[in-house]
């Protein structure tokens, strides 16, 4: 304990971490309740098919873009944090590399959404309707996926307060201009306002980017970036096959769901709860961009009890914030179920599940980026494709129980995912940062 006391005493490791969760949680407050806000605004005003509907086309956007730019995101934050001091001309090649990987990806999966937009709805989701939704939100996942790489690189920065001040104008364009365009034109007025927004975001980033790169001595560099391609295959090319096993899921269990019986009422109360489960980890997700540079930075120098430190901060953080939250949804679920006009009889299991999975969620998440950060990204990809797997396996087996069905599911691949990450993390710091000084 007098080690542990003197590291944090002689670090600035938990300043940086409390400053981090608090500049992140205000800038990402608004971000993050937006889609809550639309989905209340859409089940009261439209019903709870429609809710279905904008699940499908709202989680094509988020899957698609952070699947253009997750995994060269991860490389950008992991190389970035860890190398920037040391060699500004490398992390510049880095910074450069990834901009041009996403716009790559980012183009390629919003072409195939605007051109194949009506046979995806119409054959993979057996509901033609849907199409027009989908070429609406193709030229968003592009801008989705620019904007998440330049603030992935400011996160590689660790400039948490730049990042506050971007989420919270976006947040505030995005509350203003959603509502009123779903108010105004439907579900299509509520996608061209997210992509109007998001475009804004782009824009702003991009100038407060090259700003904290100079500050280090990093210029943006797009020539000769490509001859750092060996991390495309050390760290990019696994980060983004477990990008392809992860994002997608949702999307292809919401699929699964929206095929059945009653599918979009049914995906509607998924998404619903999704909601429910994304209020629950707000902070939780919001410490877990806080500890990936942190951690980075750790297994980058074989730091083991910097390492040790920010895990316990983290970790100890998530856990409190789950039990406050589970006893408090679980006091007033009643009156969370009838703001979405749910009924309490029918649809308390599934918000049941939805808690409980989420305060799993919220203890594991801290682990998830240990692979990575750590060097180990092929076995992050095992993991990942274990839990996908199994994920989408219980939703298909259980899919006749429609969103209750896909919530026992995600319960199960988390709860086992979760204990993998333990004991993956325990072997990743003996590997990496040896046995503790005796």
């Amino acid at each position: 304990m007098k080690s542990l006391a003197a590291f944090l005493r002689q670090s600035g490791d938990l300043r940086r971490f409390g400053f981090g969760v608090i500049w992140t949680t205000m800038g990402s407050v608004a971000v993050r309740l937006t889609p809550l806000v639309t989905t209340i605004l859409i089940s009261r005003w439209f019903g709870i098919e429609v809710v279905g509907e904008f699940a499908v086309a709202y989680g094509t956007l988020m899957s698609a873009g952070m699947l253009a730019a997750t995994g060269v995101s991860l490389m950008a934050i992991r190389n970035i944090a860890a190398e920037a001091d040391r060699a500004p001309e490398f992390a510049g090649r880095i910074a450069g590399l990834a901009i041009m990987l996403t716009a790559g990806s980012g183009l390629l999966l919003a072409s195939v959404f605007f051109f194949f937009a009506e046979p995806i709805a119409s054959g993979m989701l057996k509901h033609p309707e849907l199409a027009p939704f989908l070429a609406i939100i193709a030229p968003a996942i592009l801008l989705n996926a620019m904007s998440q790489v330049q603030i992935a690189i400011l996160t590689g920065l660790q400039k948490f307060r730049s990042i506050a001040h971007l989420n919270i104008a976006y947040g505030a364009a995005l509350i203003l201009a959603v509502p009123a365009g779903l108010w105004l034109y439907g579900l299509a007025g509520c996608f061209i306002a997210m992509a109007l927004a998001t475009l804004g975001l782009g824009l702003s980033a991009y100038p407060v980017m090259r700003r904290a790169l100079a500050e280090r001595g990093i210029t943006v560099t797009f020539a000769g970036a490509l001859s750092e391609w060996p991390l495309i295959t050390k760290f990019a090319l696994p980060a983004l096959l477990a990008s392809l096993l992860f994002e997608p899921v949702n999307w292809i269990c919401t699929a699964i769901i929206v095929a059945t019986p009653n599918g979009l009422a049914e995906a509607g109360v998924y998404y619903i709860a999704m909601q429910v489960e994304t209020l629950l980890l707000f902070v939780p997700q919001v410490v877990v961009q806080v500890v990936i540079p942190m951690l980075s930075k750790g297994f980058g120098d074989r730091d083991r009890g910097r390492v040790l430190t920010v895990i316990g901060m983290s970790v100890g953080t998530n856990a409190l914030i789950a039990l406050g939250f589970m006893g408090v949804m679980f006091l007033f679920g009643s009156l969370v179920l009838d703001l979405f006009r749910l009924d309490l009889e029918q649809h308390w299991p599934v918000f049941v599940l939805a808690v409980a999975n989420a305060a799993v969620m919220s203890l594991a998440a801290p682990l998830g980026p240990i692979p990575a950060s750590s060097g180990y990204t092929w076995t992050g990809l095992g993991i990942t494709a274990g839990w996908a797997t199994m994920f989408i396996a219980g939703t298909w087996l259980l899919r006749e129980q429609g969103a209750e069905g896909a919530f026992t599911a995600r319960l199960i691949a988390w709860s086992a995912q979760s204990v993998i990450y333990v004991f993956f993390t325990h072997y990743a710091v003996r590997a990496v940062c040896g046995q503790r000084a005796a």
